[in-house]
């Protein structure tokens, strides 16, 4: 009993500390979502934008200028967010008709269409094998498989280091890019006046200074809530020990 009671204080603490990392790093960034969405959310701009083609049409030209006429690209209004799925090559974009963000997005998927294609397959199968370790792991710890906890603790933190280094370098290089290839984009059709088009620029930039940081954010703390939830588990199991 006393043995239970020693490691159940020992996976409380590493909890408490992780939830300590989690809270100074949300306190560090000062990126909150609910910012975020306001900065996103602007009807003159809105109105602005709408002067452009239809979301497909600006993707087929801003692929073009990438060098890239092999990858297709599709509409979905059921979708909350765009993505590039690397294993059809095909582009999805979501519901953002009505938004001055949508030119910055369509970029962003369309710089992940033409990123290493090798890195980008690594990405997506190494992402969906990592879940279903953490599923495998939290079903054969309650099954009484799992006995060695802290070894399972530093592995799920090796497997998140490697995700988040992939994940972060594929997204940032996409956000960060995006900026450049939309403001090339409105320059070259010349469809609105420049002042115009510096304001959605200087909007960007203003979406991206925040949203990056939060990104980068979300993306490392995931490990460390998977982490927690495995700690949880444990002391929940000593409990009933």
């Amino acid at each position: 009993m006393a043995k239970s009671q020693k490691l159940m204080m020992e996976y409380i603490l590493i909890i408490g500390i992780l939830l300590v990392v989690i809270i100074g790093l949300k306190i560090l960034i000062q990126a909150k979502l609910k910012k975020i969405k306001e900065i996103g959310t602007n009807e003159n701009l809105n109105r602005i934008t709408n002067n452009f083609p239809e979301n497909v049409e600006i993707a087929k030209k801003i692929l073009k200028s990438l060098n890239n006429e092999t990858t297709k690209v599709k509409e979905n209004d059921q979708n909350e967010s765009s993505f590039y799925f690397v294993l059809t090559d095909t582009i999805t974009i979501a519901n953002i008709r009505n938004s001055y963000t949508r030119i910055q997005t369509i970029a962003h998927e369309c710089i992940h269409s033409v990123q290493n294609k090798g890195i980008l397959l690594f990405h997506n199968i190494y992402s969906h094998l990592y879940q279903l370790y953490f599923i495998a792991l939290i079903i054969l710890t309650a099954v009484g498989v799992v006995k060695n906890y802290l070894l399972q603790i530093i592995v799920l933190l090796i497997l998140h280091s490697v995700f988040y280094m992939i994940r972060s370098y594929l997204e940032m290089d996409a956000m960060i890019k995006a900026r450049y290839i939309a403001k090339e984009y409105m320059k070259q059709e010349n469809i609105i006046k420049e002042d115009d088009q510096e304001k959605i620029i200087n909007a960007y930039d203003k979406l991206n200074e925040k949203g990056i940081r939060l990104a980068n954010y979300q993306y490392f703390i995931g490990g460390l809530v998977k982490v927690i939830i495995f700690c949880m588990e444990i002391i929940l199991l000593q409990s009933f020990r």
